[in-house]
């Protein structure tokens, strides 16, 4: 931290954004391991996961146990209920993990859906709600979020789905635009939601995603909330909504920030 105070923004902007490419480089090559070992082991089934987790990673900030988190529920919905709703994903960034989830879906048949909502202008700017105290910090990580990180455009992720990944366009509909004008507009479209993944940073972001869609999360689908313990605002969303809710879950923890919980028989 030393150094953001030596040097300009820009050269320390620069050289952070270079520190952190190398340092998912080299998460993704020490996972490699994992793939290697599930491979010789003949282990068909964590190989595969292994497998899609690595392949995707380059294109996700949300790190190997966030992913494994994704791909598994994904996969239990599927092999428990056969069919029993679309996958949402709220905030998709690069499209990493919203590949997954898609390819998963493609392993059980071709009805399943996939929704993915996005601004693909990156975040917007935190609100006061998103700060642990006036002028204090909004989450965990070393570099605050700005209005316009995390950005992934439209085109971009359209690339990696469709031309990457040769996933079926028919399949995977893609939103663009805030939250607040696009959830209210389509959730009639999206019916019955099997697994709702919220990456979405901020309070208002995630308060309104929980308001607009958790409704339609069938009994026993997963919600998993990203940033829970990493953003301020992601954990005081959640919490609140589930009080306000009467939402008495037990939540679990992927082991680096995301949260999740199945939604309860009744659990309106």
């Amino acid at each position: 931290m030393a150094l953001k105070t030596i040097l300009p923004q820009r050269v320390y902007a620069g050289l952070f954004g270079v520190a952190i490419e190398i340092y998912r480089k080299l998460l993704r090559a020490l996972y490699l391991r994992r793939v290697v070992y599930y491979w010789l082991k003949g282990d068909q089934p964590n190989y595969e996961k292994a497998r899609t987790v690595y392949r995707v990673m380059p294109y996700s900030l949300v790190g190997s146990s966030g992913l494994e988190l994704t791909y598994e529920a994904a996969e239990k919905l599927m092999n428990e209920e056969g069919n029993p709703g679309a996958f949402v994903e709220c905030g998709v960034a690069e499209g990493g993990s919203s590949a997954l989830m898609a390819m998963v879906a493609g392993k059980f048949g071709s009805e399943q859906k996939t929704w993915l909502f996005d601004s693909f202008e990156g975040l917007p700017s935190p609100t006061d709600q998103d700060f642990d105290q006036p002028g204090g910090s909004t989450r965990a990580y070393v570099k605050p979020l700005g209005k316009g990180s995390c950005l992934g455009t439209k085109e971009a992720v359209e690339n990696l789905l469709f031309r990457k990944f040769g996933l079926d366009s028919r399949n995977i509909h893609l939103v663009k635009g805030w939250f607040q004008d696009t959830l209210p507009v389509m959730s009639e479209r999206i019916g019955p939601i099997a697994l709702l993944r919220i990456d979405a940073d901020w309070f208002e972001s995630i308060n309104c995603c929980l308001e607009n869609l958790y409704n339609q999360v069938v009994q026993n689908g997963y919600i998993i909330f990203d940033d829970y313990g990493l953003c301020v605002g992601a954990k005081k969303a959640t919490d609140e909504f589930l009080a306000r809710r009467g939402l008495l879950v037990a939540l679990s923890f992927d082991g680096r920030g995301g949260a999740f919980f199945r939604k309860p028989p009744g659990g309106g």
